[in-house]
């Protein structure tokens, strides 16, 4: 491929404003020493908070970070949700610089992953926005309301680390722990909601019933009868002991088709309608036990740690 003098002209100065972006976020964006091997990145949340990956964090105590001027400062865990990935650190004795929130983009939209791994300067990956999604069940467990998916190269340390827009707005944190090692970021919005759970609580909490369920085809003749647009619940094939789903008086072989107003489809849409809103909430289950629809009474509990 031939360039032109106006195309090199261009190229040179859109280089110039990455690298002049990546300098400024730098600035708010330390580094998280939580883990035997190599540090991982922080984003400077408040003057004397940072936002991080959780699960870049060994230990829950002995932490530090290192800002950009190269000074370390100790690090309180303020709390953590492994099933969203993020921590809350506490810096008394720092004064950082926190980043200015961008709005939410969309698929095609060019981002810059800045993070600070321990080294001197800022590292930084390049790439595009290729997916935004909604609520979404993390493979940890978590459910996060909207994430998006980068085009990028995810370098060692990044983790815990910025996403910015052009500008070097903070559009998301991202993380390597949530998709199986690709890069993911949840959005500044979404973060800022989990942000202040965990400071409220120390955590998010998670609902559970204590059920193993898999997915049933509803009979056509069985919607008939019963009157149901519905093609499919959740049929349970295990409960725990002591658990609030045995607690309730369900058993095994009832299949599920709505918690609250929730159509319960599969196991991801069970696991998305236990957030910690439902927490000791007694929640009306509808389901079918013995071909006749049913209404039972539950309240989930606090998923155990």
């Amino acid at each position: 491929m031939t360039f032109t003098q106006s195309d090199q002209g261009v190229l040179t100065t859109l280089s110039d404003e990455l690298a002049a972006t990546v300098r400024r976020v730098g600035a708010s964006v330390v580094a998280v020493h939580g883990r035997r091997r190599l540090p991982a990145s922080g984003i400077a949340w408040h003057p004397h908070q940072v936002v991080t990956a959780a699960h870049v964090l060994e230990r829950d105590s002995d932490l530090h970070i290192t800002t950009p001027d190269g000074a370390q400062h100790a690090a309180r865990l303020l709390g953590r949700d492994p099933g969203s990935d993020v921590a809350v650190l506490d810096v008394a004795t720092a004064e950082l610089l926190p980043l200015g929130n961008g709005a939410r983009p969309a698929a095609g939209h060019l981002v810059l992953a800045v993070g600070r791994p321990g080294t001197p300067e800022p590292i930084a990956s390049f790439g595009a926005v290729s997916s935004v999604g909604g609520a979404w069940r993390t493979a940890q467990g978590g459910v996060v309301d909207s994430y998006l998916r980068a085009d990028m190269a995810l370098l060692p340390g990044l983790s815990g680390g910025a996403l910015v827009d052009m500008q070097g707005r903070l559009v998301g944190m991202l993380s390597a722990h949530l998709a199986g090692g690709d890069p993911v970021g949840i959005p500044s919005g979404s973060l800022e909601g989990i942000v202040q759970r965990i400071l409220s609580g120390g955590r998010l909490r998670r609902a559970y019933l204590g059920v193993s369920s898999q997915p049933v085809e509803l009979q056509e003749a069985l919607r008939a009868r019963l009157g149901l647009q519905q093609t499919s619940g959740l049929m349970l094939l295990a409960l725990e002991p002591g658990a609030p789903a045995e607690r309730a008086g369900l058993l095994l072989g009832d299949i599920l088709l709505a918690i609250g107003d929730r159509r319960l489809d599969d196991g991801e849409t069970l696991q998305m309608a236990l957030g910690p809103d439902v927490v000791g909430a007694p929640t009306s289950l509808s389901l079918i036990r013995g071909g006749a629809l049913q209404q039972v009474i539950v309240t989930p509990a606090e998923r155990p740690s």
